[in-house]
């Protein structure tokens, strides 16, 4: 180094660092992010307007087991539990069944209803088990079924439509 030279005299300006990063635009990673967020809260959205029904039948159910526990009458209450099981049925999004739709819901009637029944879920406790008491239920006299058997049946009932797909792409799979 020259001793002669005064650095102090030199024409150099000071180090200049970066401006600070900027929070817009995002990047890449932060987009993508962004998207399948969006995309996870669509498909829930979906599946929860398709599920509609079938929250809105367990929940008649629910209050159907609530009365019967409260000292209702048990064969209005089964009557209504059928009334509700036949709706759910004929409004189903998943009511196709080996490649066709099941137009004929309402009309099911006797032991092809519960047939149809238990072939939405692969058992059998309608057509051959506590279910077929809710055949006769509808027409029965009061105070003619027992209140632990008529418990027992909406226990089953709601067990059918827990199993119930909520869509009809879930059916098929």
């Amino acid at each position: 180094m020259n001793p002669t030279v005064d650095v102090s005299q030199l024409p150099l300006r000071d180090i200049h660092l970066p401006a600070p990063i900027g929070w817009w635009p995002p990047a890449f990673g932060w987009w993508l992010l962004a998207a399948l967020v969006l995309a996870a809260a669509l498909l829930y959205g979906i599946h929860y307007y398709r599920a509609r029904h079938k929250r809105a039948a367990l929940r008649a159910i629910a209050r159907v087991r609530e009365a019967l526990e409260n000292g209702a009458e048990p064969v209005a209450c089964l009557q209504y539990v059928s009334t509700i099981l036949r709706r759910f049925a004929m409004t189903s999004p998943g009511a196709a069944r080996d490649g066709r739709m099941e137009t004929d819901v309402a009309g099911l009637i006797g032991e092809r209803w519960l047939r149809y029944l238990d072939g939405r879920w692969q058992r059998t406790e309608f057509s051959a088990g506590l279910g077929k008491r809710l055949l006769a239920a509808p027409y029965a006299r009061p105070n003619s079924i027992e209140r632990g058997t008529a418990i027992e049946l909406t226990a089953l009932c709601m067990a059918w439509l827990t199993a119930q797909p909520a869509t009809a792409r879930a059916r098929r799979a």
